[in-house]
């Protein structure tokens, strides 16, 4: 995020290349805009509290506010706010609305400078994203499955390929976050996570609130488990993969 990043990436990287801009102040706001559009398997643009290139948000109603929107803000005695919490590079974690959006930079970033090589290399000179498949399931959608706890969910990404046959780097995480606007948000575990294969088990459809209160919560729990491919191009670049879990304290009938 520096102009020297845009010199070596970008302005090098032919006549639109040189058009970009040098930054003054601050980068472009439009941009986590831009970002949620881009069809790299996420698909944030469908429910912005999803979580994406371009953020996370919530739907609720700020004062002044005559109708609920989706920005920033929540219930932190619930915890579900628009804020991530993210590991940093040293290590430390963060919690803020800017993480839901620099938890993916670099991905985003060596997408950026991948497409502008795009404008001066031909297909056989360039590096392309990982398609994934999920479950013999191709294409970006979500993929939505019932689960129940203590009940193994097996997935399986070992079908996925690099257009360009390089070797694939694997990734699974819960987004922990993700989409609790009008849901309450479960529990899981995940065995095998950098794998190809990976095991997630639902330990509960509600996770414990930060503080008690009298609205206990019941029903069905829902978890985004998030599948990061990433190839050994020069920039490497990621595709994701979106698995939503109903998950049910019994079995769904």
């Amino acid at each position: 995020m520096t102009n020297e990043w845009l010199d070596a990436n970008i302005h090098s990287k032919g006549p639109l290349g040189k058009l970009y801009p040098r930054f003054a102040f601050i980068m472009e706001g439009d941009t986590p805009s831009f970002l949620g559009l881009i069809d790299n398997g996420l698909n944030a643009y469908r429910r912005p509290d999803w979580g994406g290139w371009g953020g996370r948000y919530v739907y609720r109603q700020p004062y002044g506010e005559t109708h609920p929107i989706w920005t920033q803000g929540g219930d932190l005695f619930s915890r579900v706010t628009s804020q991530d919490t993210v590991a940093g590079e040293d290590g430390r974690q963060y919690t803020s609305d800017q993480a839901t959006i620099w938890r993916w930079r670099e991905a985003f970033q060596h997408d950026f400078a991948a497409r502008m090589g795009w404008t001066i290399a031909d297909y056989r000179h360039a590096n392309h994203n990982p398609l994934v498949e999920v479950n013999g399931r191709r294409g970006t959608a979500p993929i939505v499955m019932d689960a129940e706890v203590g009940q193994p969910v097996p997935l399986d990404a070992s079908r996925s390929h690099d257009p360009d046959g390089q070797s694939l780097h694997y990734t699974w995480f819960h987004y922990f976050e993700a989409g609790g606007t009008g849901t309450n948000l479960a529990a899981v575990t995940i065995a095998g996570a950098g794998n190809p294969k990976a095991v997630v088990t639902p330990t509960a459809a509600c996770r414990p609130l930060w503080l008690p209160t009298a609205a206990r919560c019941s029903g069905t729990g829902t978890a985004h488990i998030i599948l990061a491919v990433t190839d050994d191009g020069s920039p490497p670049l990621t595709s994701y993969r979106r698995v939503i879990l109903n998950v049910h304290a019994t079995a769904a009938h």
